[in-house]
């Protein structure tokens, strides 16, 4: 039997390409969580025709992130199932190679719609608890000045917030949770080196 690795870095382009496609992002989500299962257990999770599902299963079969689990030999028929490579999937960055930059870029870009159309669904749905310590939908900006020390203490929350939603199925509802951290000062920072070679070349 093949051993499954606990986790898996995400770094190939193939792989990042692939996900750069939002129903693709969210099956990967969502299988990592729940182990092996068929397509229409994943189709139910998420609220989705199963066959609409096949063509980008087979996408993400055919790049690594997802494997096919044949059924067992007992009577009568049975589904194969699929599950992620490894049940924590991680992400890794790159600002030297642009295509990579591309596709993480995507990436992100559909993480944040994903969390936008989910939003938009929970609130018109009206189901969800909108006050209180129970609360269920929460967007949030804040913006501030920050110490290298102060950036590292803000890593270990984001960390600790992403392993208390990160569950496997179990018992509750299934959530999301979308988390963006970013420098705000880039084109200042452009600006003043741009400023400093200038004066280098006059000088």
């Amino acid at each position: 039997m093949e051993k499954r690795s606990k986790g898996h870095v995400i770094r190939s382009t193939a792989q990042l390409r692939a996900l750069a496609s939002a129903p693709r992002q969210e099956i990967v989500d969502v299988l990592s969580r729940m182990g092996a299962v068929t397509v229409a257990e994943l189709a139910a999770t998420l609220g989705r025709p199963a066959d609409a599902l096949y063509y980008h299963l087979r996408v993400l079969v055919r790049v690594g992130l997802v494997f096919s689990v044949e059924p067992g030999n007992k009577k009568g028929r049975r589904e194969a199932s699929f599950r992620t490579v490894a049940p924590e999937l991680h992400l890794e960055y790159s600002s030297t190679d642009q295509s990579r930059v591309r596709s993480t870029s995507a990436i992100v870009s559909s993480m944040l719609r994903l969390g936008i159309r989910d939003f938009r669904r929970s609130l018109a749905a009206g189901t969800a608890q909108l006050a209180g310590p129970r609360r269920e939908l929460w967007a949030l900006r804040a913006t501030g000045w920050l110490t290298p020390d102060e950036i590292e203490q803000v890593n270990g929350k984001m960390q600790s917030l992403r392993d208390a939603v990160w569950k496997p199925k179990g018992k509750g509802r299934l959530y999301g949770i979308t988390i963006l951290l970013t420098p705000l000062d880039q084109r200042a920072r452009k600006s003043r080196k741009a400023t400093t070679k200038k004066k280098r070349r006059k000088s």
